[in-house]
């Protein structure tokens, strides 16, 4: 009685997260989410405000809002076309460790949590043997998003939408 029990408990917790991770996630914070265009075309994009000061710049982020193109990101990526980035929207609060494996030109990565706050940020360099030696960078807290862009270029202090 006991294995069958926990035989079905077990079945509901997969089929949540199979369930769960199969549908886009939606953006956080309130971003206005439309179509993407290439080189990410079937994607969804959203503005973001970079800086927090009386020059309000305006980036493009497309959106890596399923399992798969979550686990992708920017693997083999070599030109973003008009996107400063990408951001990272989960189904809920996670604490998924991010690796550079694949990706060979440094990235800046920040996390935030639902309502667009930042929790963390990191500067992440190619693995220097391919996947094997890859180290896994974490947020310090549960995060909802996070955004990647190019090495050495400024992430967004919060996730605000573009006006």
């Amino acid at each position: 009685m006991i294995a069958v029990l926990s035989a079905i408990g077990i079945a509901f917790v997969v089929h949540g997260w199979i369930s769960h991770d199969g549908a886009p996630s939606s953006a956080p914070a309130g971003l206005r989410e439309r179509a993407a265009v290439a080189p990410f075309a079937g994607y969804r994009e959203v503005r973001v405000v970079l800086a927090d000061t009386t020059k309000r710049a305006c980036g493009r982020f497309v959106v890596a809002d399923t399992e798969q193109r979550r686990e992708d990101g920017l693997r083999g990526v070599h030109d973003l076309g008009p996107y400063a980035g990408m951001l990272f929207a989960q189904p809920r609060d996670s604490r998924i460790a991010f690796t550079m494996s694949g990706v060979s030109d440094p990235l800046e990565i920040a996390w935030y949590t639902k309502d667009g706050t930042r929790v963390g940020a990191a500067h992440m360099k190619p693995c220097p043997n391919g996947a094997n030696d890859c180290p896994l960078y974490r947020s310090p807290r549960a995060y909802r998003s996070a955004i990647e862009v190019p090495g050495g270029r400024a992430l967004p202090t919060t996730l605000s939408p573009c006006s």
